[in-house]
């Protein structure tokens, strides 16, 4: 993993700040360790100190004394708002391998604008923003940020700090990774690492994919998510979808190259990962996760599209129906028998019909399979739904674990790269959608199913099973079974 560089040296003063260029530095630790003290993995640079308490908010709301944590659960009209507040005057702090720097982080916030710093504006770069100030004198700052319809709220994943800056592992970090798909955005993530996780434990992992027009931190904002996490002791991913791409099968490619990327800097549970999403996100989670359902625990969608219609805006990325069958959740549902579902929609929903979730709804009870419907009255495609939910999301991602060989596996693949799952492989007749359905049950492996499959292939221990366990086949199946 790289850590991107940022400058070594840094101004003294708010002004040089924000009078060169912007010399305002991202959460990273290239430009603040001394010479030969370069770090890698999860190590980035924070700022330790003291949390902004309450600001002065000025918009199209009537402007008031805020407190910083009230701003998230307060709804406010569309537009944009100017968050005002102080730093004081403090003593910078010497810290081995750190030049001595006082500091304020500026926190993630969703449709973040500009800073101003004692009336000099400067434009920030995305995620957590470390600003070194004069410690000699206070500061006025200014931080600009637009509500949008999907929010409806200011939207901070914590409140902005002031202080000395040191070198952590938790918290918000930016992942660097190898990837084929980086010019489309690709190779990078944000992790966030609760402050007392055990790094070499085995612990439960939270993927959340992003909307449309959404990015990695998009989800970094939601103080509501972080929060849930530290309590939970779940550590969290937000990868690129790589744009507006529907999840298809670059994209998906890129979600789990981000998992096995954490996976080197963090101990994971391979059993405990779970995925949701939100709007494209929430489709993203269904489709990723009933792809592959042995690599999740649950899945959580979030006003998601079941089934795309190619007619409308989804044409310029999935043209044919051939393409869109590759995506839509709903012609994988087969594949939830083992992976618990958790749909939330509202019904007033304009964007993503709720007719989506009630669709996915009615294939999982049809198939018996596990699956929670909020269908919430009053509410439409909009964040205050997704954080409503949030804390049970985290919470159940922190106690589900996926089964590693169930005693019935049944899978249907829609690609060709998709194979098998569970330990239960399949090989086609023909190119084309094929499907499974093997059961051990009393003393035999039975194969109840076989759709366009000429071989099934089956790992040791799959379905609970042994080489010397006998197999059956039924309802007249022509297939041939290998270990």
């Amino acid at each position: 993993m790289r850590m991107r560089s940022i400058p070594r040296r840094y101004p003294r003063s708010a002004a040089r700040v924000l009078g060169c260029g912007s010399w305002v530095l991202g959460a990273t630790l290239a430009g603040l360790l001394s010479p030969g003290l370069a770090r890698a993995g999860l190590e980035h640079a924070v700022v330790r100190g003291s949390a902004v308490v309450d600001a002065e908010r000025d918009g199209p709301a009537s402007a008031a004394r805020v407190s910083w944590a009230s701003l998230s659960s307060t709804p406010l009209p569309v537009g944009v708002y100017t968050l005002r507040f102080t730093v004081p005057a403090g003593p910078p702090a010497r810290h081995a391998g750190l030049a001595p720097v006082f500091a304020v982080e500026i926190p993630v916030c969703q449709n973040r604008g500009r800073l101003r710093i004692d009336g000099a504006w400067s434009e920030l770069t995305p995620g957590p923003a470390i600003v070194p100030l004069d410690p000699a004198a206070p500061h006025r700052l200014d931080l600009e940020v637009r509500v949008s319809p999907y929010e409806k709220r200011i939207a901070c994943g914590r409140a902005p700090v002031f202080g000395s800056v040191e070198v952590a592992t938790a918290g918000l970090v930016a992942l660097d990774f190898e990837s084929p798909h980086a010019a489309a955005g690709g190779g990078r993530a944000v992790a966030y690492v609760p402050a007392r996780h055990d790094l070499r434990a085995p612990g439960a992992l939270l993927v959340g994919v992003h909307p449309w027009n959404g990015g990695i931190w998009t989800y970094a904002a939601y103080a509501e998510l972080l929060d849930a996490a530290e309590t939970e002791d779940v550590t969290l991913l937000m990868p690129s979808g790589l744009g507006n791409s529907l999840y298809t099968e670059a994209a998906e490619d890129e979600v789990m190259r981000a998992v096995r990327a954490f996976s080197r800097e963090v101990a994971l549970d391979a059993v405990r990962t779970s995925i949701w999403g939100a709007s494209m996100g929430g489709q993203g989670a269904m489709t990723i996760g009933l792809h592959r359902p042995a690599d999740f625990a649950t899945i959580t969608s979030y006003f998601g599209d079941a089934r795309f219609d190619v007619s409308g805006y989804v044409r310029a990325i999935l043209p044919t129906e051939e393409k869109a069958h590759l995506v839509n959740p709903l012609d994988v549902i087969d594949n939830a028998r083992h992976v618990p579902v958790w749909l939330i929609h509202g019904v007033d929903d304009a964007t993503s019909p709720v007719k989506e979730s009630d669709l996915l709804k009615t294939a999982l009870d049809k198939r018996g399979y596990a699956v929670r419907y909020d269908r919430v009255v009053g509410a439409g495609h909009e964040a205050p739904l997704v954080v409503r939910f949030l804390p049970e999301v985290v919470r159940r991602a922190g106690v589900s674990r996926a089964p590693r060989f169930p005693t019935r596996v049944t899978y249907r693949s829609v690609r060709p790269i998709d194979t098998g799952a569970y330990g239960v492989e399949i090989e086609r007749v023909r190119p084309g959608d094929a499907r499974v359905d093997v059961e051990h049950r009393d003393g035999a492996v039975r194969v109840l199913a076989a759709d366009n499959v000429a071989t099934i292939r089956l790992r040791d221990g799959a379905l609970g099973a042994t080489r010397s366990t006998p197999t059956t086949l039924e309802n007249g199946v022509k297939v041939a079974v290998v270990w």
